[in-house]
């Protein structure tokens, strides 16, 4: 029979205790779970997943391996929780960055790898785990990981497109393109150190700064189209421009 709750000395039933004391260990339990995932980030990014062991986490975090197993039921499912909040924690930030996008292309663009940058710098330890961890994911958490970043690329390739038919951007292969910039982003993972050189919204910035300019036509800089040189480049700009614009056309 399920436990009543005590009357007051008002006559009023008292709350179980259960409300007034779950949010508090739920709070604690999310906490201690942060924790053995950071911990567990930085020894599969240093020792690999097959070099560490729940032992190894759990005196990382300063607890025993009985206590990590309360919060995880094995290696695996701490890995598959890593890879899910570092897997959907991209795409949540591209829907959220959808609503309040510029529609000039180049800003367009500008604004996408600075939200990238910032993202990926967030994930910092989670995506240096996930680059040493990738090989070895189970075929579940693998296919994960492929269909985030799988969007990724389709949201960079969409707005190099765009970019591009409407003369913003050279003409050139978008595939090419997007995941030159996807490795210029995702590289800063290995070299940016907070508190150490530019924080991470002058990095973010200036990354974004030089995805633009890997892109832009000559005709877009205006300041340019003085020098012959730039003139001429830009010709061949709408050369190829109208190259592309045929082709798209074709196969449409």
């Amino acid at each position: 029979m399920a436990r009543t709750a005590k009357a007051a000395t008002n006559g009023t039933p008292e709350a179980p205790e259960t409300q007034t004391t779950d949010a508090p260990r739920d709070m604690r339990k999310a906490l201690v779970e942060k924790q053995i995932m950071e911990q567990a980030c930085i020894l599969f990014a240093r020792k690999g997943f097959d070099g560490t062991t729940l032992t190894d986490v759990a005196d990382a975090v300063g607890l025993t391996r009985a206590a990590v197993y309360y919060y995880f039921r094995n290696k695996e499912a701490l890995l598959e929780a890593i890879v899910v909040e570092a897997t959907a924690a991209p795409l949540a930030e591209s829907a959220a960055w959808r609503e309040t996008a510029p529609e000039d292309p180049v800003e367009r663009l500008r604004s996408f790898v600075e939200m990238r940058v910032r993202g990926v710098l967030t994930r910092q330890l989670k995506m240096r785990m996930i680059e040493v961890t990738e090989a070895v994911l189970p075929p579940d958490m693998a296919a994960r990981h492929i269909e985030a970043k799988r969007r990724v690329l389709a949201e960079y390739r969409a707005i190099l497109r765009e970019g591009m038919e409407a003369g913003a951007f050279r003409a050139q292969d978008e595939r090419v393109a997007a995941l030159a910039i996807i490795g210029m982003v995702n590289w800063t993972v290995n070299w940016f150190a907070p508190g150490r050189g530019a924080d991470l919204a002058a990095v973010a910035r200036q990354i974004a700064d030089m995805a633009v300019q890997s892109v832009i036509s000559a005709r877009s800089d205006r300041n340019r189209l003085s020098d012959p040189k730039a003139a001429l480049a830009a010709l061949r700009d709408d050369v190829e421009q109208l190259a592309l614009l045929l082709a798209a056309d074709r196969k449409g």
